[in-house]
């Protein structure tokens, strides 16, 4: 039965000891362009945005304006208070 069983090699398996982080960080790169092409396209901007956003923004700076009066009443009261004291 020995003289039908040819010899096999056995396979030398090499381990990389080289990493290169930049051809990782590319092919995840790519990995990652191919996720987002495979999904389908929305568009970010629609109609209206733009004023919904200034609305928005308008309502918040009006916020911290009131809050920003408010701090510096109560804070000029409170030094009127501590001048009447002191000069009384």
């Amino acid at each position: 039965m020995g003289f039908f069983n040819l010899y096999k090699p056995r396979e030398y398996g090499y381990r990389y000891i080289y990493y290169d982080p930049k051809k990782e960080e590319k092919k995840e790169k790519e990995k990652l362009r191919a996720d987002v092409e495979s999904e389908p396209h929305k568009p970010i901007l629609r109609r209206g945005v733009f004023r919904e956003m200034a609305d928005k923004n308008k309502n918040f700076r009006v916020e911290q304006m009131r809050k920003s009066n408010l701090r510096l009443v109560i804070i000029l009261f409170t030094m009127l208070a501590i001048l009447y004291y002191l000069f009384s």
